[in-house]
């Protein structure tokens, strides 16, 4: 046998594994990473309109993958039916916000001295809002004008003052129908706090997108490609390029670990790969 004789490798049993690399990036980490799907639908149902307090926009939800590796440990981040990915061409990333609180709960990457107690990393569970990605809807139309609808409330309104001058509507009448219309008696705390909620997206055109925790456990980390420390709103096009255009490789959101031991149980919830890509098919 000639030592210098190229060593010839029959490669075809691996030709059906590795047919759709050249056509998806990602493909290879079915290798390494069993995929789930945490979706839009998925975790605490609501049919109520969700208004962020913070910016008062409209929240939607989104589809986000759950990729777990052989050692328990899962990231997760835009999913290819994403809106943000499935309809690149209507929304325009304005800006992330990653939460604050778990980001100061989470070690700097920097060496941690031998002696000093290690910080436990922070909990969370599937609907923990790691990170908020706002966009602008460039197919929102703004509604008709109201115009109508305002001087319909003027004539209104002067009928009633008209009526009340001529005596046909007494005055406490008036009083008491404005009182009880414009100062609602509010008998708790928890009605209190409802009445201030936003209520209605004080800007339609832009939306606030929220990544979710997917699973119950704790963010071991923030992807720090994305992060910008010190800054609470980032808008540098590189994070936000990386986020959307390599949304399943260097654009994941978190490294997560579940709480239970037990993938069956741990990730009960969530849509596995062959389910998720007959819903999309």
């Amino acid at each position: 046998m000639d030592e210098h004789a190229p060593i010839v490798y029959d490669v075809t049993p691996y030709l059906e594994e590795t047919k759709g690399w050249n056509s998806d990036p990602s493909a290879y980490l079915l290798r390494y990473y069993t995929k789930y799907y945490f979706l839009a639908t998925d975790g605490k149902a609501t049919t109520e309109k969700i208004i962020d307090q913070l910016t008062g926009l409209e929240v939607i939800r989104g589809d986000q993958y759950v990729y777990q590796s052989p050692n328990k440990l899962c990231i997760t981040g835009l999913a290819p039916t994403h809106p943000l990915i499935a309809q690149k061409h209507r929304y325009k990333v304005l800006n992330v916000r990653f939460d604050s609180k778990i980001m100061a709960a989470l070690p700097q990457p920097t060496a941690i001295p031998a002696n000093s107690k290690k910080q436990p990393p922070p909990a969370c569970h599937a609907e923990t809002v790691i990170c908020k990605i706002e966009a602008q809807d460039l197919e929102y139309v703004a509604p008709p004008s109201s115009e109508n609808a305002d001087m319909t409330d003027t004539a209104t309104t002067t009928s009633v003052e008209e009526a009340t001058k001529e005596g046909a509507i007494p005055e406490e009448a008036v009083a008491e129908e404005t009182t009880s219309e414009s100062t609602p008696v509010l008998s708790s705390r928890a009605q209190q706090r409802d009445a201030a909620k936003v209520k209605e997206s004080v800007d339609p055109s832009r939306v606030m997108f929220v990544i979710r925790g997917a699973i119950g456990g704790h963010v071991m980390e923030l992807n720090e490609r994305l992060l910008r420390r010190g800054t609470a709103v980032i808008t540098d096009p590189t994070v936000i390029n990386t986020i959307v255009d390599k949304a399943s490789t260097h654009g994941f959101i978190a490294v997560l670990r579940p709480k239970i031991d037990n993938t069956e149980i741990a990730l009960e919830h969530l849509c596995p790969m062959d389910r998720y890509e007959a819903y999309h098919q």
